[in-house]
């Protein structure tokens, strides 16, 4: 497996994985994905092999923290370890920064209760524990897990408003709960 800056021939492939893993509540629009990585302020990279794509994540970098936005697997090879493979590549590549990511809250009335309890053990599974910080926003109550030290409340935040931007962090309507 090689991990790799996208290159504009696999924009394609990353659109297709990104639309069949997030639902439309947790995708940023496509073209807004595309034009932060255009700006600099977003990195993808991508997991393939033999030339087919078979996953990618979204980065970005500020400051000593590194966000993961997205990461997903093609559903054709999902839990192979490509998952993993692709998070040891951005803890090894980003060795000197913290890294965050966010996860859907677990609630046992969630219908997809199990699906949450999956994803959080993976990324414990893969280093990341739980930052104590909880956030609600348009796309529900969200956890925040870290890598390589606790971020605070004020440096997500601060991290949050830098990747949306003013405008859609304030539409995001991102707050901490408890």
């Amino acid at each position: 497996m090689e991990f790799t800056l996208a290159n504009e021939q696999q924009w394609a492939n990353i659109k297709e994985i990104y639309l069949e893993a997030f639902p439309k509540q947790e995708r940023k629009p496509y073209f807004m994905l595309r034009k932060s990585v255009k700006k600099g302020k977003a990195v993808v990279m991508t997991a393939t092999e033999g030339g087919d794509l078979l996953g990618f994540t979204v980065l970005i970098p500020y400051k000593d923290m590194v966000m993961v936005d997205y990461l997903a697997v093609s559903s054709k090879i999902r839990s192979k370890g490509t998952g993993s493979y692709i998070m040891q590549n951005v803890c090894r590549h980003y060795a000197g920064k913290k890294i965050v990511l966010l996860i859907e809250r677990l609630d046992d009335q969630a219908q997809n209760r199990e699906q949450r309890v999956a994803r959080r053990r993976f990324y414990l599974k893969n280093g990341f524990t739980s930052s104590d910080i909880f956030i609600e926003g348009v796309s529900g109550e969200l956890e925040v897990l870290n890598y390589r030290g606790k971020v605070s409340q004020e440096d997500y935040i601060c991290l949050q408003r830098y990747a949306l931007g003013e405008l859609f962090f304030k539409l995001s309507k991102i707050k901490i709960v408890k």
